[in-house]
């Protein structure tokens, strides 16, 4: 089975942990996109910027609201800042190790 994958020109193993570090990247995108549309409240006029608020707000409110639920904004003074994109990309980063760890120790040897 893996000289059957290793002669077509790619591994199990290598596919896996390029899926997981693509996917990785693009969460972070998102996450960092969602943070600087968040310095320009209100919704915009225009069409196209609307549709960019909604799909970047489709794709991180489901990971964000339950860490906003679990740990409110901080308060200092007038200004609040929340820290769910924070500890989200902490938690991304080390999910994403997790996964090529797993990928390396336990996938790579089966599959070659």
């Amino acid at each position: 089975m893996a000289l059957l994958l290793q002669s077509f020109g790619f591994s199990v193993a290598s596919l896996l942990a390029g899926v997981v570090v693509y996917f990785y990247y693009i969460l972070f995108a998102f996450i960092l996109i969602n943070v600087l549309l968040s310095w320009f409240p209100g919704y915009p006029s225009n069409s196209f910027l609307q549709a960019l608020y909604d799909i970047v707000g489709s794709v991180v409110r489901p990971i964000l609201s339950p860490i906003r639920r679990a740990i409110p904004a901080l308060q200092f003074g007038g200004i609040a800042l929340d820290l769910s994109p924070i500890i989200a990309l902490i938690g991304l980063s080390i999910a994403r190790s997790l996964l090529l760890s797993i990928i390396a120790n336990f996938i790579r040897p089966v599959t070659g």
